[in-house]
């Protein structure tokens, strides 16, 4: 049971977030033969201001 977390900034558009749900479990099956049935894709949407790289605040 695969489950594959995409941690990115909010305001993503759910058309965006099927696009790649969708290529992330094609890739799975392809490379592993899992059934997609059982594999999750978990969207994490992050405020830019609650994200930090290189010690600064995105937002």
């Amino acid at each position: 049971m695969p489950v594959v977390r995409v941690t990115w900034f909010e305001g993503k558009e759910a058309k965006a977030k099927e696009a790649v749900a969708k290529e992330i479990t094609e890739s799975i099956v392809k490379n592993t033969g899992t059934d997609a049935s059982y594999i999750y894709v978990i969207f994490e949407d992050v405020k830019p201001s609650d994200w930090a790289g290189a010690g600064k605040l995105y937002g």
